[in-house]
């Protein structure tokens, strides 16, 4: 049996068709008053009610140890997907609260009720650049002298709990999805995409970075096990695209005019400006955020494609699929 946190999010969501289309017996956990409507149209879509029926959902959270534990028997792996998205800094307490004690739990009831595997959605948050060095790949380490948000953090400090686990008998996998590119109810904060670029005048970066189809990090992370491909590391990125094509893809679609480019100039502007702001409890943009959205990085995808053989959607084939389901949801 497979235990699956975060079931009922993006990347959960995906991970439970994956893992209900390889037969896999499922265990799958949701908080109180979690709306599983989501997650079933999903299966109706891409497979049926039957295969839904067929998940054994069980209520807790992951701070609540005692609770917790009772929902591990006869479990082989923990699929890892549960955390605090966020970028704010305000939002510390939160974020800290399930992406390292959350996790620090999990690995702590797997090591103690024996379970042998554990699979970590962690982040290419988590990578910088190796001086001299252009390409991130997974021999790039979190350099701690260096601006990091409160999430990119969190989930560096949830790793190291996860190697951790592997130090003390676990077989770990630990994968790096890029941006996540992926539509579930029109809800969800990695919808907000679709939802920004659709806008009647839009705004956007020339910062470059990697994204990835959620259908991708699903299919990725059950193959991996299925290959057993224990205590390693793997980036997810289909490739790498600059804000503003991605905007302008989308909006291209729609037959909207292009994105205004928003320079460093004006960017850093509205940085102060939003310091200046969140004194009064506005809107907020954090240093890390700045460096995200003016940062020119790519990200290597060659160790997973040499490992398993990984073909990546291309990113406009992702865009316009997860558009679609976007433009649904809210018609």
């Amino acid at each position: 049996m497979v235990f699956v946190t975060g079931a009922t999010g993006l990347i959960g969501s995906f991970l439970l068709l994956e893992l209900s289309k390889k037969g896999k017996q499922i265990r799958a956990m949701k908080r109180k008053n979690s709306d599983l409507e989501a997650v079933k149209n999903l299966f109706l879509e891409f497979s049926d009610l039957e295969s839904f029926q067929k998940i054994d959902w069980v209520e807790s959270d992951l701070l609540d140890i005692p609770d917790l534990e009772k929902h591990f028997d006869g479990v082989e792996t923990i699929y890892h997907a549960a955390a605090s998205v966020g970028f704010d800094d305000r939002s510390r307490k939160q974020i800290h609260e399930i992406n390292v004690k959350g996790t620090e739990n999990l690995v702590n009831l797997a090591i103690a009720k024996t379970i042998p595997n554990f699979v970590y959605i962690s982040s290419i948050a988590v990578l910088d650049e190796i001086p001299g060095e252009k390409i991130i790949t997974e021999k790039s380490k979190f350099d701690a002298e260096r601006i990091h948000s409160e999430y990119a953090i969190s989930k560096k400090k949830g790793e190291m709990n996860v190697w951790r686990g592997s130090q003390e008998g676990l077989k770990v996998l630990v994968v790096h999805p890029s941006v996540v590119i992926g539509s579930l109810d029109g809800n969800r904060a990695s919808e907000r995409l679709f939802q920004l670029a659709g806008k009647k005048k839009a705004f956007a970066t020339a910062g470059l970075t990697g994204y990835v189809d959620v259908r991708d990090v699903a299919f990725a992370m059950v193959e991996l096990v299925e290959k057993n491909k224990w205590n390693e590391a793997f980036i997810l990125n289909s490739g790498d695209e600059s804000f503003l094509n991605v905007f302008n893809h989308l909006r291209k679609a729609k037959n909207l005019g292009e994105a205004k480019l928003v320079s460093k100039g004006k960017l850093k502007l509205a940085k102060f400006l939003s310091q200046i702001s969140r004194i009064f409890g506005g809107p907020y943009m954090s240093q890390a955020s700045y460096h995200a959205l003016t940062g020119n990085v790519v990200y290597s995808n060659e160790k997973i494609k040499k490992e398993i053989g990984m073909e990546f959607i291309p990113i406009e084939e992702a865009l316009d699929f997860h558009a679609k389901r976007y433009e649904k949801f809210k018609s």
